[in-house]
């Protein structure tokens, strides 16, 4: 069994007064992909925030500022023989930036309101109840 760690972020901006999510489209080779949140894997001696500002800045170009201390893990297995962990915190948009997809990684990208990210999320829909709840 392998063991996969990943950190990011579950990314909110308020739009006309309504909740949006941003979501993903993560490619896969010969397959469709999945939606889910930014996020990657940690490089050399980050701790789980600076992973999760590097990653969101790479594959979306965007600077995001946490919204408290909110931390979620979700566990799946992203294909036989992997557990990943993926480490979630709540962000907000630091500035209007567009943006910008790492186009080697990301299809495409979506604001959504929560049920509307509840129905396309692959692995992570349960991420969004419970950072609510914090």
């Amino acid at each position: 069994m392998t063991y996969e760690k990943s950190c990011g972020a579950v990314i909110y901006r308020i739009n006309n007064g309504n909740v949006e999510y941003l979501l993903v489209l993560n490619k896969k080779k010969n397959a469709k992909g999945h939606w889910g949140f930014p996020k990657g894997h940690r490089e050399g001696d980050e701790n789980e925030y600076e992973t999760a500002v590097r990653e969101i800045k790479e594959e979306t170009g965007l600077s995001v500022v946490f919204s408290g201390g909110a931390r979620v893990v979700s566990t799946y297995s992203p294909k036989d023989g992997v557990t990943k962990d993926a480490v979630y915190f709540m962000a907000t948009v630091r500035n209007d930036a567009e943006i910008t997809l790492q186009k080697s990684e990301l299809a495409e990208f979506r604001w959504c309101s929560r049920a509307e990210a509840e129905k396309l999320l692959t692995f992570d829909a349960p991420v969004l109840q419970k950072l609510e709840r914090l």
